[in-house]
């Protein structure tokens, strides 16, 4: 039987000022069934949803180390909403304190930050589940009614404690049967007469960590009124009541049988799934299933980390001092390879390390963490003062935590070699184009060191589009999958293999002795892609794939040119009938002819509409709500299929034949960009490049004046974008040309930012609105602290010259961490979302306005 969907709710308004604790609400609000949710990083952002009879059932709201504002905002929430909205507060990363003073009005729950799935999960529940049993009262209500927790009933034995002075205001009727005492006995008294393990210090402590963190939780012993006692996990948090912060205690009796069974499924589902934080949750479950007094997640010494580094660690608070385990010989032995399973007794036999004799630990367990190619990577180290009973079960279960923790390491030092975070292609499990060129360069660096040579290959699969068009994208994607497999097998494990884009695949040759070893593998790879390919439902497709080489340092000795000459390569196999490979040959005849033949190709495809325009998105830096996109353009020949710009458009540049493609881009993409303000009344700013060729017409201006009367555009939405490194002195006229652009009405930009030459007077006196930084530059954030620096000082420049700032090339979260830090106004780059053609970049607009009566900031993230 299925379980009944949640009951529809109204709206909820989230304001937290951390992106990812907005993401962990949102998915909790939603799996509850709220038709509208809202999302504001910040009071002053959600002041824009207060509106008169504002339709919402519940507010989360993040209190910094003032809570001040958030008081006000309370106020004013209930002027808009209904009397008695609740209000579950959020405690920041230093926590607030009300200790003193009135509470905001309608808190009735807290949750702590960083906000965790379940926790926020279950007190949203709890919250509704006290509202719809009208056990939520409002804080002005009459006749001193007050708050009720929903506990009457739960098989846990709970408490409610004044702070100030531990005395016992509330139990429920679990605490009174399992403690043996009177009702009347229990609220007579104070807290700690019903824990026997708990010290003054310690209760100092839990009262510490309670503030800061809004929650705690320990073990403890619970006495009972026949002499005896029983362990009991304890949890503490706050809570609020009658106007005022309360401890409310969850005591939950430990049994060892139903634990182990529980710790199993729990353990197998966690290796199973995943988490944003791995090894946190691991060692959380390990402590709380397993009832453990320490436990820590070790990583072996390394050249860079001479001693072990704890990359995770939980104690109990009566075992926070003592010996440093991380130096003792337990752990040595573990990084030894060695396992330790000691069930019982372990303080007490010979050689125990002073931590475990300290401590008393009466079981200790040590597990070697073996990486994929079968080296010790780690440790995992667990404790506790209780013997425990090892049975074949739970060792079972701790060797599965244990396989996944040994997997985080090996993605730790995947993530280390890279420097960045997001290198790798989530369809293929390849390196993306981000972390190839990371390893391109360091290989660059390496062979400029040792005099060696190294090949770079580009492959590009035959005919691909037509799979994806006949058979769909479901089916691309497994042919992507198995050919990446057949790349990584025909080649070594020092060589690297990439998935630098769609279907284009990248590798990189090391320690090349002579060419012909190169040519083996080239061979190598045009029979493994020729057998056909085995797909899911009996499917069989037969696959071929064109390469291009390229060599260091014979062909160039700079990434750049590496790649660009194994793409002029790749596609000379591709004029050459495909399913072959082609070194990289300078000779100036043989070139000029490939020149000329391309030409040739590219005028017919002006002509014969095989051109096509692109766009991406560029987005909000702070609410990432679409704002504009980039006009891109492609080439689709009907034989060699899509062909890079980087290799085409210099050669239009030559030939003269960027102006008449540039006014097809200009009208194309202000035709488009007109009729999707009309269909969607966004004003969205579309950004077009000119080239050098067509800012030397003298009839620039009234082309695009032309244009935009032809397709109807505001002025206004038309970015014309202009790269740095134009010579203003080479282009008669070019700051009157510009001048006049800007006095149709059109915006401009300085593209490619950083790459030029340009003088801070040059970049003062040019007409421009905004500065777009150079994807190089963006893409080293994180790796180059000298183009961080850069990418600082530009924003700076930029704001100081009243600019706006596009970021181009954002790939990854730490970049967009940085810019949006750094103030910059707009972003563009695969984090969010690659070229589309039309029609898709359509559908994501019909998405984004599908989301607007949902989500109060749609994005473009795809």
């Amino acid at each position: 039987m299925s379980n009944p969907a949640p009951e529809a709710r109204g709206g909820a308004l989230i304001v937290a000022a951390d992106r990812e604790d907005r993401r962990v609400l949102f998915d909790a609000l939603d799996a509850q069934a709220f038709e509208e949710i809202y999302s504001a990083r910040d009071i002053e952002q959600a002041r824009g949803f207060l509106v008169p009879d504002l339709d919402i059932d519940l507010v989360l709201l993040e209190f910094g180390e003032d809570p001040a504002e958030a008081l006000t905002f309370c106020d004013e929430l209930r002027k808009h909403a209904r009397h008695d909205l609740p209000v579950i507060g959020i405690l920041g990363s230093r926590g607030g304190s009300w200790r003193d003073g009135r509470l905001p009005a309608g808190l009735i729950e807290w949750i702590a930050r960083p906000v965790k799935p379940d926790d926020a999960l279950a007190r949203i529940k709890v919250a509704l589940a006290a509202r719809s049993a009208g056990t939520v009262r409002s804080q002005h209500a009459t006749g001193g009614e007050r708050y009720q927790f929903a506990f009457d009933g739960s098989l846990d034995e709970l408490a409610i404690v004044d702070p100030a002075s531990g005395r016992i205001l509330e139990v429920n009727a679990t605490f009174v049967q399992r403690s043996g005492y009177p009702r009347a006995q229990i609220l007579a008294g104070r807290i700690d007469g019903f824990d026997l393990v708990l010290t003054a210090e310690r209760r100092e402590e839990i009262a510490r960590k309670l503030e800061r963190d809004g929650s705690v939780h320990v073990r403890a012993r619970k006495p009972r009124a026949d002499g005896g006692s029983y362990p009991v996990d304890l949890h503490v948090r706050l809570a609020v009541q009658e106007g005022r912060v309360v401890h409310f205690y969850l005591f939950r009796e430990i049994e060892e049988l139903s634990r182990h069974q529980e710790a199993l499924v729990a353990l197998l589902r966690m290796a199973q799934g995943g988490s944003h934080d791995p090894a946190e949750t691991t060692l959380r479950c390990l402590v709380d299933w397993l009832a453990l007094d320490y436990a820590v997640f070790v990583e072996a010494p390394a050249e860079q980390a001479p001693e072990p580094q704890a990359l995770a660690v939980f104690r109990r608070m009566e075992d926070s001092e003592g010996p440093d385990p991380l130096r003792e010989v337990n752990l040595r032995h573990v990084l030894d390879g060695n396992e330790i399973l000691q069930a019982s007794g372990a303080w007490r036999s010979p050689g125990a390390d002073a931590s475990v004799r300290e401590h008393r630990y009466e079981c200790v367990i040590g597990l070697p963490l073996y990486g994929e190619r079968q080296t010790c990577l780690g440790a995992l180290m667990m404790a506790r003062h209780d013997p425990l009973v090892l049975d074949a079960a739970v060792i079972a279960g701790v060797r599965v935590v244990a396989h996944s923790l040994a997997s985080e390491l090996d993605l730790r030092h995947a993530r280390a070699q890279g420097r960045a975070i997001g290198l790798r292609d989530p369809l293929t499990g390849l390196p993306n184009r981000l972390l190839f060129n990371d390893r391109l360069n360091s290989a660059i660096s390496e062979a400029h060191r040792t005099s060696e040579m190294f090949a770079v290959v580009f492959v590009d699969l035959d005919r691909f589009k037509n799979i994806n068009d006949s058979l769909g994208h479901a089916v691309g994607d497994q042919v992507l999958a198995a050919v990446a497999k057949r790349l990584r097998a025909s080649v070594r494990s020092s060589d690297t293999v990439a998935r630098y884009a769609g279907d284009e695949f990248t590798l990189i040759l090391r320690h090349i002795v002579q060419r012909e070893d190169v040519v083996r593998i080239a061979e190598k790879i045009v029979r493994a892609m020729e057998a056909p390919l085995q797909l899911t439902g009996g499917l069989e497709l037969s696959m071929t794939a064109s390469l291009g080489l390229s060599f260091y340092p014979d062909d160039a000795t700079d990434a750049e040119r590496l790649l660009k000459h194994a793409d002029v390569a790749m596609y000379s196999a591709k004029g050459m009938g495909r399913n072959n490979f082609q070194a990289y040959v300078a000779v100036p005849e043989e070139s000029h002819q490939q020149r000329l033949a391309l030409e040739a190709k590219l005028r017919q495809a002006e002509r014969n509409g095989e051109l096509r325009v692109f766009y991406q998105p560029q987005l909000d830096g702070q609410t990432e709500d679409i704002v504009g996109m980039e006009a891109l353009i492609r080439w689709e020949h009907p034989e060699l299929g899509m062909i890079s710009p980087g290799f085409f458009i210099p050669l239009a540049e030559e030939s003269g034949l960027i102006i008449p493609i540039g006014e097809w881009i200009l009208r194309a993409a202000c035709r488009d960009t007109h009729r999707w303000q009309v269909q969607h009344g966004l004003p969205l700013r579309i950004g077009v490049n000119l080239s050098p060729l067509q800012l030397r017409q003298p009839n620039l201006v009234q082309v695009v004046a032309d244009v935009l009367k032809e397709t109807g555009l505001d002025p206004r939405l038309l970015d014309l974008e202009v790269t740095e490194s134009i010579n203003v002195k080479s282009i008669p006229n070019l700051l009157e040309t510009l001048h006049g652009l800007r006095g149709l009405g059109c915006g401009i930009s300085i593209d490619d930012f950083g790459t030029g030459q340009s003088s801070l007077d040059y970049i003062k006196r040019f007409p421009a609105d905004r500065i777009k930084i150079d994807q190089a530059f963006v893409r080293n954030i994180g790796v180059d602290p000298d183009d961080e620096a850069i990418v600082r000082a530009t924003i700076s420049m930029a704001h100081n010259l009243n600019r706006e700032v596009v970021a181009e090339g954002v790939e990854i979260e730490q970049h967009l961490d940085f810019l949006r830090a750094e103030g910059c106004e707009v972003l563009q780059g695969f984090l969010f979302c690659r070229p589309l053609p039309a029609a898709s970049f359509e559908a994501l607009l019909q998405e984004r306005a599908r989301l607007l009566g949902r989500v109060a900031v749609p994005t473009a993230r795809a």
